[in-house]
């Protein structure tokens, strides 16, 4: 048995294809014929067929070489040209070489089709390594480009989210302190309400932004992602209105998943809602959850991927589907194809920063007019589900204070004030200075009358976390709570979550803080 061959001959003489065909078989090879002798026969025969190679005759009724090697350069297959011709002379066969012919061979020299036939196929195998190679390498560094535009852009929206933040907490806070002050029927009640609502409105943009850099702080549980589609159906049912139907596919004997349970929530409903905006005349979404293993043959293709258990999430929607311009930008922030006031941008820039967050991926498919879905594959936990226990119901004289003496660190001065404002006037009694060394001095001679210390973490000279270490050394039984509208390396989260110190996250409202505060005295 022979080494396969698929030839394409473009030849008018039956007797010299079969002269061919025969050198060939006498050459190691079982080749695989077809003969054409037209134009018209040749294209057919190239999309309708693989090829090995192409040899033709130099000149015949209907046809010629030239002709047949540029119906080949058309096609965009890259396949050996052979010229084998009675007729062909050297000057001939010198342009035909450099047309993009191979090599040609007299039809009274067939002794070396074979050899030239070998030469040829493994350049065009090295022709076809290099260009994969060379696809790859595009590739790869498309990824790296658009990884670290992601990075620059997520460093970025961490800063710009610690600015808001701050801003944010004096906003809402004199908002509501206002409020307290007037009563509901006072039109000014009203303003203050709005100015409330809208400083919550942009808490929430930050909240996004941050999601999308990938540095909010996260709280971990152990959950089924099945029953967490199911607890949110009747939130998402009335998010999607009556005109589109909702189909889950929930595998019942799903793996669990180690996730911030908020997070995992807000990539469902995002990418829900994203579905449903993509159906502006009704139609289907498809919620599907599924236990998936990844092998190597997958991460060969999804370079970001790795092996492993995984479950897999799905939204589906029979929308009307994104072209491949679109498909590049979609995670990108602030990119929207919505019309100007019908979105932020940043629905599946979250959805991308939150699974980065996890470990997972996500991958997008879809087409014009034909729809779209999204896979999202996060790592399975070891872990059994934990359901979620229902939180206790505390009254405003629950969380006021009873006299307890509070050192304030914060270099922000409308927040400082703000918060001065709800502990004094909440029964706490309250230091307060904008840096460490002064904290250190008021400690020195407070000391044995502080019960907690309030500090932000980045403060002018120290860090707080450096204060409140200083702090504990001198009395190990202080109270700490600390504060920061940074969520990076700045914030420290990991050396606060190691320490165990109690941490709330700015931009907070009144309520908030006096929980917080009551939380970790009461401790």
């Amino acid at each position: 048995m022979g080494i396969p061959l698929r030839v394409l001959i473009v030849e008018d003489s039956e007797d010299d294809a079969l002269l061919t065909e025969r050198e060939l078989k006498r050459g190691g090879y079982d080749p695989i014929f077809e003969r054409v002798e037209t134009p018209e026969t040749m294209r057919k025969a190239l999309l309708n067929q693989i090829w090995d190679i192409v040899i033709s005759d130099h000149s015949m009724p209907h046809f010629s070489s030239p002709a047949a090697l540029a119906i080949l350069k058309e096609s965009g297959l890259d396949l050996p040209f052979m010229i084998v011709s009675g007729t062909i002379g050297e000057d001939v066969a010198v342009a035909a070489m450099k047309a993009g012919a191979h090599d040609y061979i007299m039809k009274d020299n067939l002794t070396r089709l074979v050899p030239a036939i070998e030469r040829e196929l493994k350049e065009a195998a090295l022709r076809q390594e290099r260009k994969r190679a060379e696809g790859e390498k595009e590739k790869l560094q498309a990824q790296l480009t658009q990884a670290q535009k992601m990075e620059s852009i997520g460093t970025l929206a961490g800063g710009v989210a610690h600015d808001f933040n701050n801003i944010l907490t004096t906003i809402q806070g004199y908002a509501q302190l206002g409020m307290m002050s007037l009563k509901e029927d006072d039109p000014l009640y009203e303003n203050l309400k709005e100015i409330q609502q809208a400083s919550g409105r942009a808490a929430n943009l930050t909240r996004q932004l941050l999601l999308f850099s990938r540095k909010q702080p996260m709280e971990l549980f152990t959950l089924n992602l099945s029953e967490t589609v199911d607890n949110l159906m009747k939130m998402l049912n009335r998010l999607i209105g009556e005109d589109i139907a909702v189909d889950t596919h929930l595998e019942p004997n799903l793996w669990t998943v180690r996730v911030d349970p908020g997070n995992i929530e807000q990539v469902i409903m995002n990418l829900v809602v994203n579905a449903k905006d993509a159906m502006s005349n009704g139609g289907r979404i498809t919620i599907k959850t599924e236990n998936v293993e990844i092998d190597k043959d997958y991460c060969n293709i999804y370079r970001y991927a790795y092996p492993g258990r995984f479950v897999c999430l799905s939204v589906e929607d029979t929308g009307i589907g994104m072209s491949k311009e679109i498909l590049q930008n979609i995670f990108e922030p602030f990119f929207t194809t919505k019309g100007l006031g019908k979105g932020t941008g940043l629905g599946l820039s979250v959805v991308y920063g939150i699974v980065k967050q996890h470990e997972g991926w996500i991958n997008v498919y879809s087409e014009p007019g034909q729809g779209s879905i999204f896979k999202v594959y996060l790592p399975v936990s070891s872990e059994e589900a934990k359901h979620e226990t229902k939180t206790e119901i505390i009254s405003i004289k629950d969380i006021q204070g009873k006299g307890e003496r509070i050192l304030l660190v914060e270099d922000d001065l409308g927040i400082r004030e703000f918060a001065n404002k709800v502990l004094t006037s909440n029964g706490y009694e309250v230091l307060e200075t904008s840096n460490t060394q002064e904290a250190l001095d008021i400690s020195e001679k407070k000391s044995g009358d502080l019960a907690l210390v309030f500090s932000d973490v980045v403060l002018p000279d120290k860090s707080g976390i450096d204060l409140v270490e200083e702090l504990l050394s001198r009395k190990p039984g202080l109270k700490i709570l600390l504060t920061s509208g940074y969520t990076d390396q700045k914030s420290q989260w990991s050396v606060i979550k190691e320490k165990g110190y109690c941490f709330i996250q700015k931009p907070y409202n009144l309520n908030d803080l006096l929980r917080v505060v009551r939380e970790v005295l009461d401790k």
